[in-house]
């Protein structure tokens, strides 16, 4: 292994002023939200897909790894920091292109570098009638990366993933692989279906070291004519599995199309202010409830809407303690859309990126934010667990009261949600806040993230997603999945180049 030479090619490929092995570049990929004993060697910054797979080809000649990064905003589970010491960090900010978009067809393919405010923009921009279901993390977040990593949004297709195709990939030899039609040069298919013909790769490089994705294609939804925010709240916490059943039901039948989310009041708050007595913070903001909760109805006519919103009435009204829905009705187009912009969760339900999320993991810092949000640099304690569990109203209630009962143990505030985007399954998002800077508090968290671990696990709550060592811990399986995925790393990646 030569990283000397490797850097002296990288500069020679990429030029000097993109090449850094020290300073404010290195000492920025090293920082986290939570303590890491694991540093990058230099940051390397790429401007086209030849120049990442000429980079690639660098790396496995030298023996030196590389972990690619796009926006680097993965706050909470690693952000850019590494998962192996030693290994330079690629970062694909500079490929930053929205290649190609179709507005009847109503998809867009985009770069790594391209974030969701930019996409937000070009929209609105074009006057667009279609949106991308938006994450409610940074507006600087990557569109592509946080579908790779299977994270979550609003809207319809707010199981990113599944609404994906045409990836275009780098691999550790510098070879490079189209999935689906998308390798058929000129095919109009390639945007339109997932699939093609034969085996589907696209899973192979999703939650993966398998390759580097330079290109995908996102599909988006139409804004629609009617749509309405639906607030709901459960008193306690023997209400809460009946509105969750109650969703359910909504969700099988296709009436709630828009993923249902439910946060405790803990949560709540955190998106309001700094942290204070807990109390008379509920007292002062009117979060007299337990559980609060939110969706949308959607209908490509008022009439439509109506519908949707007596059969809502009738399912889920009685299984809850209030509710309130607020509808807006004509023809929406991105920058211009029908529900309120002053409200964050508004704006989320319509694909408006915001950052009122990101705040809100200032909750310990004692202080309002600053303009430029940075949790890594700002000392935020952040730890995000991502465990799944069945959409059951019972399982929901005894997941969260699980967690709840581990954070209280070692001292966290319980921050709780939760996001189905199907009938079946609902994302559970527990968050450990806290302040970096008062001692013992790290080794807490990540005790405390350790201890949620293993009680999720006992209840058969296993991760949608994980983070970056110590955080990568997922129960092995009682199958040949590890063997069969070396054999694949070692036909993809024989110099290990990645990982």
């Amino acid at each position: 292994m030569s990283l000397a030479a490797a850097i002296e090619a990288w500069r020679a490929l990429l030029g000097e002023a993109h090449v850094s092995s020290g300073g404010p570049p290195l000492d920025a990929v090293r920082r986290s939200t939570f303590p890491v004993s694991q540093s990058a060697s230099a940051v390397l910054r790429p401007g086209s897909a030849d120049e990442v797979r000429g980079c690639l080809r660098i790396a496995s000649r030298e023996g030196v790894r590389l972990h690619p990064v796009s926006g680097g905003r993965n706050w909470g589970l690693g952000s850019r920091v590494p998962p192996v010491d030693g290994t330079a960090v690629m970062d694909l900010a500079r490929l930053d292109r929205i290649v190609a978009f179709d507005e009847s067809m109503a998809w867009v393919t985009v770069e790594p570098g391209v974030t969701f405010a930019q996409l937000y923009a070009f929209l609105a921009a074009r006057g667009s009638r279609l949106f991308v279901n938006s994450t409610g993390a940074s507006p600087g977040s990557s569109v592509l990366a946080n579908a790779l990593l299977r994270g979550d949004g609003a809207g319809p297709l707010g199981d990113r993933w599944t609404h994906v195709c045409g990836l275009e990939v780098a691999l550790g030899t510098g070879e490079v692989l189209r999935t689906g039609y998308a390798r058929h040069p000129g095919s109009p298919l390639a945007p339109l279906h997932r699939h093609g013909v034969g085996p589907v790769l696209d899973g192979l490089f999703s939650q993966s070291s398998l390759g580097v994705v330079t290109r995908m294609t996102v599909w988006l939804t139409p804004l629609p004519a009617s749509i309405q925010a639906v607030r709901f709240s459960c008193a306690d916490d023997a209400r809460l599995p009946g509105a969750i059943d109650a969703l359910r039901t909504l969700v099988l039948e296709g009436t709630v199309r828009w993923p249902a989310g439910i946060w405790n009041a803990v949560r709540v708050l955190s998106t309001l202010g700094p942290r204070g007595d807990l109390g008379v913070l509920r007292a002062a903001h009117g979060l007299g409830h337990r559980w609060y909760g939110l969706t949308a109805l959607a209908g490509a006519t008022e009439l439509q809407g109506r519908a949707h919103r007596e059969r809502l009435v009738d399912v889920l009204g009685p299984a809850v303690d209030a509710w309130s829905i607020e509808e807006r009705v004509g023809d929406a187009v991105s920058g211009a859309e029908l529900l309120l912009p002053e409200e964050p969760a508004f704006r989320f339900l319509q694909g408006m990126p915001h950052e009122e999320s990101v705040r809100s993991v200032y909750w310990c810092a004692g202080a309002s934010p600053p303009s430029d949000l940075d949790p890594d640099r700002d000392g935020c304690g952040v730890l995000w667990l991502c465990p799944t569990v069945p959409l059951i109203g019972a399982a929901v209630r005894d997941a969260m009261l699980r967690l709840e009962a581990v954070m209280e143990s070692y001292g966290f505030d319980p921050m709780l949600a939760g996001v189905a985007h199907g009938a079946r399954a609902m994302h559970l998002a527990p968050l450990l806040l806290w302040d970096r800077a008062v001692p013992g508090r790290d080794a807490a968290a990540m005790a405390c993230h350790a201890a949620l671990v293993t009680a999720m696990e006992e209840l058969g709550c296993l991760p949608y997603r994980v983070g970056i060592p110590p955080l990568d811990r997922v129960p092995t399986g009682d199958d040949d999945r590890d063997a069969v995925l070396a054999r694949l790393r070692a036909a993809l990646d024989p110099g290990r180049a990645l990982g």
